[in-house]
This record gives C-alpha cells, structure tokens and sequence, in this order.
C-alpha cells in the first residue's frame, strides 16, 4: 500500500515534465508557423544569364501610410512611393506601369510622379492599395508583423529582368504611424526567384517588409499580468491551515474557473488558428498548477475526513512550498524561453517599454 501511494507522488512530476518537455522550443520544428523576424524563405536566387542585356531595376520603398490593419484577416492598406533606377530603358508607358502588386486585394491606384525620368531610367510611383499578408499569431499577445508588399514584372522573366532591392531609397516617413502599433523606421527587402509551373521560366520578385511590433512590457501587462494575478490569488491557499478545507477548495476552484474564463477572453480577440500561440502554452501550464494545488487540497480533505491528521499535515507541509516554487519556475521558463525567439531577441529587437 506505500509504495502504491508513493508511485502516486510521482504522476504530478510527470505531468509537469512532460508539459515543459512538449512545449519547449528546443523540442518543437521550425514550420512556416513560427517564422523569425524579418525573415523570408528564398527559392532559389536570382542569376541572369551571362552576356544577354538585362534590365536592372533597382527599387526602393517609401512608406507614407498604413491604414485599416486587421489581424484577423490579415489585410491592411498602404500609402508608398516606389521609386525605379534602372541601368536602361524602362516602364516605357506612363499609364501602364509594367510591374504588378502581386499580393494586392484589390485595384491599386498607381500615378506616376516623375519630372525628369533621365531617359526613361527614372521613375517614382505614388502607389495606393490595399494588401494581404499571412500574419503569423504564434507569439501573441507578444504581436509583431512584417506587412510585405510584393512586386513582379507583368511580362519579363529573369533573363530579361532583375529587381534589385535599393536601401537608399527605401524607409518609413515620420508622419507614417498604424494606430495602436509601433512601426520601425526601416524597411528590409528580398529578391526571390518566383515559380509558376504554368509557365518556363522565372520571375524576379521584390519583397518589401514593414515591421510593426508591440513592446514587451506593454504586451506583458495587457496579455499575461491578470492571469499571473489570478493564480497568485489560488497560491494563497497554501497559507491556509491543512483542515481549512472547504476554504482552500472554494478559493483553488474558482482560481481554475477565472483562469478558464480569462484564457477565453484573452483569445477571443484573434482568429482561430491551427497552432498554439503563447497565450495557450502560458495558460496551460497556469492549469496544471491549478489542478495540482486542486489534487492536493482533495487529499488533504480524504485525510482529514479519515482522521488522518498526521498525513495531512505532512502532506501540507511538502507542498506548501513545493507548488508555488513549481509555478514560479514554470512561469518563468514559459516568458523567457516559450515564444518563438527568445526573450532577450524580442527586447533587444523590439524593445522593453
């Protein structure tokens, strides 16, 4: 009968290694779900053909605006200047501008803004459009996004075309905010070589990425803070006495409850998604803190029930200390190592406050 109660001791261990176990970053593959900042996946790069005259369009990207971003459906409107630099002849046709927005959702409202295009080599855009991008939520409510604007040559493959991304032409205006977020002054690019399987070549694809972000501090206090309060709040009863145990169980019953409810709540203002964001991983680890201090509370009371004081009393001084060390640990190790990058990346590339 001992060793069947001390084989029990060791299921709440388990539990809890096999929770940390499956979801550490160190255990979990990088899928297109859990992407790093300001990172694109190239196909293959982009070489021309050697001695064929190629058109080399530099181009770089001016932010002025960014509108109506909605991170459920991934769709957002900017308000860019694209500016050309070509090594010959190029975009002959002012009215039909000869590259594409290809993740556009709509029609985009394209004029050209150029006094002097030094023999057609020269071209500034003042482009208007409506975008959509994947916006992974994994890390959430720890949010940042790269919203991308992507463009092709309507005709001309990479034998006849390269974009080349022009950093001294490329930024965000000072005046270019997105309302609730922080937007990085800088604006990164890729040239990617793109595959249609319709057709026998590839195209030069020019990827421009804004990155957005939320500071931690900021995202800690509004996402996380009120569920680590709650818990703390079903911690107190192990200051209880051992046999206050219609107190100890009300209070760790309704901790697991306002968690539940709190987790709900917390969600609910992102899309469903097929994977677990960090606000999950966060509070399922609160879970089964809470339902360890719940198995240990309905022990004590089939003890004190029996009679079994001394038992009690060991039992509630063991985890007294040994759960909500337990949960200290398990919350730290989910904020510094759960997300996607870990915690000292984030600060350091997005900031504290």
């Amino acid at each position: 009968m001992k060793k069947l109660q001390g084989f029990r001791w060791f299921i709440f261990p388990s539990m809890v290694i096999v929770f940390v176990l499956a979801f550490s970053p160190f255990f979990v593959l990088k899928t297109s779900a859990s992407p790093a900042p300001n990172v694109v996946e190239k196909a293959k790069p982009v070489h021309p053909k050697a001695g064929s005259q190629i058109v080399i369009e530099k181009v770089g990207l001016y932010v002025l605006g960014i509108t109506e971003l909605n991170v459920a459906s991934g769709s957002y409107n900017m308000d860019v200047y694209l500016n050309f630099k070509c090594n010959i002849a190029c975009n002959p046709d002012p009215t039909n501008p000869a590259f594409d927005v290809m993740n556009a959702t709509g029609t985009p409202d394209i004029s050209e803004q150029t006094s002097d295009t030094h023999g057609n080599t020269i071209h500034y855009y003042r482009i208007r459009v409506p975008l959509g991008a994947n916006l992974i939520l994994k890390d959430f409510p720890f949010d940042y996004y790269d919203l991308k604007m992507q463009i092709e040559d309507k005709i001309l493959g990479v034998n006849e075309l390269v974009y080349q991304f022009d950093p001294e032409k490329s930024g965000v205006d000072d005046y270019a905010v997105v309302s609730g977020w922080e937007v990085k002054k800088s604006v990164n690019g890729e040239v990617v070589s793109h595959n249609y399987a319709i057709y026998s070549e590839p195209y030069s694809r020019l990827i421009f990425n804004v990155s957005i972000y939320h500071a931690w501090f900021s995202s800690f206090m509004k996402g996380l803070f009120a569920a680590i309060v709650i818990v703390m709040v079903g911690m107190l009863s192990f200051l209880m006495k051992y046999d206050e145990i219609s107190e100890r169980l009300a209070l760790t019953t309704s901790t697991l409850v306002g968690a539940i409810l709190y987790h709900l709540t917390l969600t609910s203002s992102i899309p469903p998604v097929g994977y677990l964001t960090f606000a999950d991983k966060f509070m399922l680890g609160n879970y089964v803190v809470v339902f360890v201090a719940l198995a240990v509370t309905v022990r004590l009371m089939l003890y004190v029930n029996a009679d079994q004081h001394e038992k009690a009393k060991r039992l509630h001084g063991y985890t007294r200390l040994l759960i909500p060390g337990l949960w200290i640990c398990l919350t730290a190790y989910l904020i510094i190592f759960g997300m996607s990058i870990p915690l000292w990346k984030y600060i350091s590339e997005f900031g504290f406050l």
